[in-house]
């Protein structure tokens, strides 16, 4: 696990780094990219479904998508950087950070996701340290079991 993490940290640097310095567009979750074709003004005024160009998205909507793909990337279990408690920290920075930004509402249900898998994993293994003493009570009852078994079937042999 710990050789997987090592490889799989430049990669996401370098990811991060593309996320932050370019449009994108590669990326699966991105917006699809809108026709910039300028048109004269009098097209403008005859055609009413034509907007004007949006503009080229802001260093502040990169970084939040760029959080938002980290996150994903840390809740995904087949990534091999898997790590709940880290893709929550990362959603909650994005809500902190970037509170209006497109990825808002998802970033909000991944967290709330996380938190209650999270609560559930923490309450599993508090109920596996309350069961250890049990555990190891069963395999001594096992073990004084078979001996028990063995020592019937030693005197049956005998009694023969």
């Amino acid at each position: 696990m710990k050789a997987t993490w090592a490889h799989a940290v430049p990669s996401l640097v370098l990811v991060i780094a593309a996320g932050c310095s370019t449009s994108s567009s590669w990326l699966p979750l991105t917006r699809p990219a809108e026709d910039k074709t300028v048109r004269p003004t009098g097209e403008l005024r005859n055609d009413s479904r034509t907007a004007q160009a949006p503009p080229e998205r802001t260093g502040r909507e990169q970084a939040a998508e760029t959080l938002y793909r980290l996150g994903l990337l840390q809740a995904d279990p087949t990534s091999g950087i898997r790590d709940y408690r880290a893709a929550r920290a990362t959603f909650t920075r994005l809500l902190s950070e970037y509170p209006r930004s497109p990825w808002e509402a998802e970033a909000r249900a991944w967290q709330a996701t996380l938190t209650d898998l999270l609560v559930r994993e923490d309450e599993a293994r508090r109920a596996r340290l309350r069961l250890k003493p049990y555990e190891d009570e069963n395999r001594r009852t096992k073990t004084n079991l078979e001996c028990l078994k063995q020592a019937d079937t030693d005197m049956e042999r005998r009694v023969r």
